[in-house]
């Protein structure tokens, strides 16, 4: 049985996103998905599972956890935390 390390390695969870990795230029609710799709991909427990969803952007907006949505698309402030 592995140690208790070893199953936190294998969980990724010190995988981050640098804002300098988020582009300069505004996405598309699916370009923010499929950005974070590839950047937490290894921290998936199944290949099916979902990292980010349309739903959870939403929910994220509407508690306040990042600016709102501006002309359908995301710029890279709406995600740093101040």
């Amino acid at each position: 049985m592995k140690n208790l390390q070893e199953l936190l390695n294998d969980m990724h969870l010190n995988t981050n996103m640098k804002i300098e990795e988020i582009p300069d230029l505004d996405l598309y609710m699916d370009q923010v998905i499929q950005l974070f799709e590839n950047k937490y991909a290894s921290s998936k427990r199944y290949a099916e599972d979902k990292i980010l969803t349309k739903t959870m952007i939403n929910n994220y907006a509407k508690g306040q956890l990042f600016y709102p949505i501006n002309n359908k698309k995301y710029s890279k402030n709406q995600f740093v935390v101040n």
